[in-house]
């Protein structure tokens, strides 16, 4: 391994689980999506404020609030199973990419926040750390 992959690795061993947001599981709660023509992932979304809907009425034409993903957000979404954690599937995301595991695992910190804060997953669970293989890094 190379110096910034072992960095990555003591600050991961030196965190508690609890604490150690890697080892979060996220699980998809927002049930209303597909995969469609580009094979990329599309959240359907209904709107909830009154005045979008009293708009979209008068101008009689459907609001359109659903939100495709590009390749990287989609491979992120459909490797989400409620079993891997944000390392697994960090490690996933960099055979698919150029990165680092450090660019991967950043960036999916930064996607997974997102989509978290959208209610769209939630975290089910933090894996021990025993349980995560880290010797493909």
């Amino acid at each position: 391994m190379n110096n910034k992959n072992d960095n990555i690795l003591d600050n991961f061993l030196k965190e508690k689980d609890e604490h150690n947001f890697v080892l979060y599981v996220p699980e998809i709660i927002h049930t209303n999506w597909k995969i469609n023509e580009n094979g990329r992932v599309l959240l359907i979304l209904k709107s909830h404020n009154p005045i979008t809907k009293i708009s979209s009425w008068l101008l009689k034409k459907k609001i359109n609030k659903d939100i495709e993903f590009d390749e990287l957000s989609t491979s992120a979404w459909l490797s989400i199973d409620g079993e891997r954690c944000i390392f697994e599937i960090a490690r996933l995301q960099k055979t698919k990419t150029d990165d680092t595991f450090k660019e991967a695992l950043i960036r999916l910190i930064q996607f997974t926040h997102y989509i978290a804060k959208r209610r769209w997953i939630r975290y089910k669970k933090v894996k021990n750390k025993e349980e995560v293989d880290t010797s493909k890094l």
